[in-house]
């Protein structure tokens, strides 16, 4: 059936439309509609390593931790419906377990860096030495897979069975009183934990829900040990300012509301040049 194509607008009026306490329907995912023309593609990517490279996160502590940087993104990403060429995805790691998420994407003259917590612990950001972020709280609460089988005992055994459980979750943005966005899951993770990330851990990797290929909802998959058991647990963080829904076997297992942003809240978008 043919559905009327919505407008879409950069994600820095959406957010001008929360701070003003708008109830109007904005229906974006919260994406420049128009990059820097003057930029290639190429040359953004630059531009965006470069200010990865500037931001350092940290665990609060005590004692405080600085976390790695993955050197290249996780993704590199576009969304044609956002008509916004080029963008991407950093993590940082502990022990190679991910504990931040960082979207970096051009809107109009400037650049977005969109920060979510992956951790179950304090972290703090800085870009170069001033301190831009700071949340309170953890970014994540893990939970256990129902009905799903212990992990498999070879690495790519677990990565075939974490690739079908992935499947199992359905993701979509609702924006309200409009129609919902369903969301595809992509088939690879676009990182995997090495086995060696200490703890409980056996094995991990983290799923994207995007739109064109523009992450929207990240999946956290980990075998863990349990006592003599060996589990799956999942999680899930917004990379949306938009409402969102995920399910699992048809089931609901989690929502958001619009984002409400502050620099001490676990998602949060900051903006440079």
């Amino acid at each position: 059936m043919h559905q009327t194509k919505l407008r879409l607008l950069p994600r820095r009026e959406c957010l001008s439309f929360l701070l003003l306490g708008t109830l109007a329907f904005v229906p974006v995912i919260g994406i420049a509609q128009d990059p820097v023309e003057s930029d290639s593609s190429s040359a953004l990517k630059d531009r965006f390593t470069k200010l990865a490279e500037r931001i350092t996160v940290s665990a609060a502590g005590p004692p405080k931790t600085k976390l790695t940087r993955l050197e290249q993104p996780v993704l590199s990403w576009s969304n044609p419906e956002r008509n916004t060429t080029v963008g991407a995805l950093h993590l940082w790691t502990r022990t190679g377990r991910p504990e931040a998420a960082l979207c970096i994407y051009p809107s109009l003259e400037k650049v977005h860096l969109e920060f979510q917590s992956l951790s179950t612990s304090q972290l703090l950001a800085n870009d170069s030495d001033r301190l831009i972020w700071q949340p309170n709280q953890p970014g994540v609460n893990w939970k256990d897979l129902p009905d799903t089988a212990p992990p498999l005992k070879s690495p790519y055994q677990r990565l075939r069975q974490m690739r079908s459980i992935g499947r199992r979750f359905s993701a979509k943005l609702v924006p309200p009183n409009r129609p919902s966005i369903p969301l595809r899951v992509l088939e690879r993770p676009i990182y995997r934990y090495p086995n060696h990330t200490g703890g409980d851990v056996i094995d991990g990797a983290v799923f994207s829900f995007v739109q064109g290929t523009d992450p929207e909802v990240l999946l956290l998959l980990e075998a863990y040990e349990s006592g003599d058991e060996h589990r799956y647990r999942y999680t899930l963080a917004r990379m949306s300012v938009v409402p969102t829904e995920v399910t699992i076997d048809n089931t609901t297992v989690w929502e958001t509301s619009w984002a409400v942003q502050r620099s001490y809240t676990p998602y949060y978008v900051y903006e440079t040049k």
